[in-house]
């Protein structure tokens, strides 16, 4: 079987056209370049090495073992979707077996913790809510993941996200998967250059039903796999009941507050703010003749702002932690597209760079639900622009 990889060097041909990698990581070699893939036990990674394995390359499989919970691990046993479960590392050696490369499991539960879950934790109690699936990428997949695989002897680290990269000069381009709706590049803007040099997407081209066919058509134990759609660390989908388990003590400094109304009036009251997210309309215990959503959350007063549909909507944004992934940082303001949530549509803005990590971001159109602590992605057409985390907001009404 051929199926041709994204391309490195962005004049169009596969990666199976290069002995060794185009960007120095193979430089001086004549045998066959040694890949590290990201292993999750899903599909996705699986066809992802196994497709490298097909056309050549030394693969080594690679699982992250990054959480230990005995509830949730029992949880993801019996889904079989949480990327953190022993199943999936059983599932990523299946395959690794069934091709011929080397498996690993590594353990990075450390850095997991420290850069992921207490994160995740101290944003709730901040009253934002975070995007755990952008740090691991950022803060371990790509960091202290990709030093290991280096250790170990890769060149560079393959993973099943759909995206794609290209060379342009001396730099690296993010760009969207081919296929949108299958499409991964939100939750990578904050790649480094460095990182992108040293990373392979072989899915970036191909829709979904063809991975799940060469899956099958080569065997793999994970072909008709069901889609992890959970936070891996949460696979009941149950945030609050995580917070609870695991950051108890934290908790305790947690208090009963106000919920706030449109015109200022207190409507009732909550048991903290880590039970609520920007655009939530359920789970308040308020009656209204309308249908009320949390417009935002304050921490400092304690206090849940609820408002009609139309308060919702922002007219600008302040993002923090800016990383611009594909260009250098602009010096004029940029017109592009904006995603404010994984699963949103893009939204026509202009972003303006406030310096080498700041930015604010103006939205000609309203935009709804934009929340603090979720990631605001630059884009032009297909390429991903930067990104950065949305520290606050303006609304189209006056708070």
């Amino acid at each position: 079987m051929t199926v041709e990889l994204n391309s490195l060097s962005g004049e169009g041909r596969p990666l199976s056209a290069f002995g060794t990698f185009p960007n120095e990581m193979g430089k001086g070699r004549t045998d066959a370049a040694v890949v590290g893939v990201a292993m999750s036990g899903g599909v996705d990674s699986s066809v992802a090495a196994a497709l490298l394995k097909e056309q050549g390359y030394d693969v080594i499989g690679l699982t992250m073992h990054l959480w230990t919970d005995a509830k949730g691990e029992e949880m993801a046993l019996n889904r079989a979707s949480g990327c953190c479960s022993i199943t999936m590392a059983q599932d990523a050696a299946a395959v690794a077996a069934r091709m011929g490369f080397r498996h690993y499991v590594l353990d990075l539960s450390r850095e997991f913790h420290g850069g992921v879950v207490q994160n995740f934790g101290e944003e709730y109690l901040a009253g934002r809510t975070p995007n755990p699936c952008v740090r691991c990428n950022t803060f371990v997949k790509w960091q202290t993941l990709l030093e290991r695989a280096q250790k170990m002897g890769c060149d560079v680290l393959a993973t099943g996200h759909y995206a794609r990269l290209e060379r342009y000069g001396e730099r690296m381009r993010l760009k969207r998967a081919l296929h949108a709706e299958k499409d991964q590049s939100y939750a990578l803007w904050g790649l480094s250059q460095e990182s992108l040099k040293r990373t392979v997407f072989p899915l970036g081209d191909l829709p979904k039903a063809d991975v799940r066919r060469i899956a099958a058509e080569l065997g793999l134990k994970t072909a008709d796999k069901p889609e992890s759609q959970d936070i891996c660390f949460v696979p009941d989908d149950d945030y609050r009941r995580f917070l609870k388990d695991n950051f108890s003590e934290e908790l305790k400094e947690v208090h009963r507050g106000e919920i706030v109304g449109p015109n200022g009036q207190v409507l009732g009251y909550h048991d903290g703010i880590t039970n609520f997210t920007v655009g939530q309309r359920k789970g308040m215990g308020i009656a209204a003749e309308r249908p009320l959503y949390v417009k935002r959350i304050d921490p400092v007063s304690n206090r849940i702002h609820v408002g009609y549909d139309e308060s919702c909507f922002a007219r600008s944004a302040n993002v923090h932690n800016v990383n611009w992934v594909s260009i250098e940082t602009p010096a004029a303001a940029v017109d592009c597209e904006v995603k404010v949530r994984y699963r949103d549509v893009p939204h026509k803005a202009r972003v303006l760079s406030l310096d080498d990590h700041s930015a604010r971001i103006e939205f000609p159109e309203p935009v709804r639900a934009v929340t603090p602590g979720q990631s605001a992605v630059f884009y032009d057409g297909d390429l991903v622009l930067g990104g950065g985390v949305i520290s606050g907001f303006e609304g189209a009404e006056k708070l």
